[in-house]
């Protein structure tokens, strides 16, 4: 059970104008442990606009927005104060039904107004999905999943997750950090890292138009099946939208080999840091480095029109403007801070922690 710490009560406020005439209703905070004693409770009891405030402790649970624009969040709202994201732990790891193991569920229509900030999400093994496109179910999303959706999902840790057990009529399991499916999110300002996935280890973009944003993607392994162990981006969603990267860091994921005994259904163990594949995609101020592969380059793009990349560091060479393949001269190798030599520093790429 949650250590209860600080307790900020919800309360709903009415208030009225200069004539008394128009009410106006403000949105509640609905605290956990203090209100609720779990963070699906108070999302249940929430309604739109709502903020579930969800003080530190380790949460035993999978969640679901239930098709709320609510804001579920840490104190790290309030404080800003990182140290909040640390001891704010949604554990994935006790699921009620293995096949429903994904720690955050996001996929009834919620807009950029549902937002999840301020946590660490471990534990989670992903969940059994129904792919609308190959008719075939897949494991997908460790961490988060994301379908049909367009949320806002900034300032967490998604770490330690993993979309990897394929049972009997599952194609593949993939995503293990988070997976996006025909949707839209704005996805800014995380560490996802140590998570695995037979495919898109870290991050899953699939028929999606997502803004990934300001993120460090790090030490994610897998891409036995369909490569992509750090982003794996694959398919259109919309002939108009696109899937932006910007201003990532993308390091140290590899994607491995696949048991030469049982032939992957896809280009497995290629592209370490970036797998692209039918889809529109705006590449600008990345770094990528330090990838590993066992077969082709750090990003792969078989049967795809080379993605549009402008002003990026990119291990071993990439066209486009401004693009450099100097090493970017990393001063940590836990954040991956820029060092005062760094040549991201001139074109202001990779992430700001």
């Amino acid at each position: 059970m949650p250590l209860p710490c600080r307790v900020v009560l919800g309360v709903l406020v009415v208030t009225f104008g200069a004539s008394g005439a128009h009410p106006q209703t403000l949105h509640r905070r609905l605290a956990v442990p203090g209100q609720f004693q779990s963070i699906q409770a108070a999302i249940d009891s929430a309604r739109t606009g709502d903020t579930v405030l969800v003080a530190p402790g380790r949460y035993y649970e999978n969640i679901r927005f239930q098709g709320q624009n609510i804001v579920v969040a840490s104190e790290f709202i309030l404080h800003h104060d990182p140290g909040l994201i640390d001891r704010t732990i949604i554990d994935g790891s006790r699921p009620r039904h293995p096949d429903s193991a994904s720690v955050v569920l996001i996929y009834q229509f919620e807009d950029s107004t549902a937002v999840l900030e301020g946590f660490t999400l471990t534990g989670g093994k992903g969940t059994v999905w129904y792919d609308n496109k190959d008719k075939v179910p897949f494991r997908e999303g460790g961490g988060v999943l994301v379908d049909l959706a367009g949320p806002t999902i900034r300032n967490n840790v998604i770490e330690g997750n993993e979309a990897i057990l394929v049972a009997p009529g599952m194609l593949s399991a993939g995503g293990g950090g988070i997976r996006v499916g025909f949707a839209d999110p704005i996805i800014e300002h995380n560490i996802v890292r140590d998570n695995r996935g037979r495919y898109g280890a870290g991050v899953v973009l699939f028929y999606a138009a997502a803004q990934l944003r300001n993120n460090l993607i790090v030490g994610n392994s897998g891409g036995e099946d369909f490569g992509g162990a750090g982003v794996w981006a694959v398919g259109h969603f919309s002939k108009r939208l696109r899937n932006v990267l910007e201003n990532n860091t993308i390091v140290h994921n590899t994607a491995r080999a696949h048991d030469p005994a049982s032939p992957p259904p896809g280009p497995g163990g290629s592209a370490g840091g970036l797998f692209i594949s039918n889809t529109i995609l705006t590449m600008r101020k990345n770094i990528v480095w330090g990838n590993q592969q066992s077969n082709g380059a750090a990003i792969g793009f078989p049967r795809t029109r080379p993605p549009v990349l402008t002003d990026n560091v990119v291990e071993g060479r990439f066209p486009g403007r401004g693009n450099t393949d100097a090493d970017p001269l990393f001063a940590d190798s836990v954040v991956f801070r820029l060092s005062r030599k760094s040549p991201a520093l001139r074109i202001n790429a990779g992430w700001r922690p």
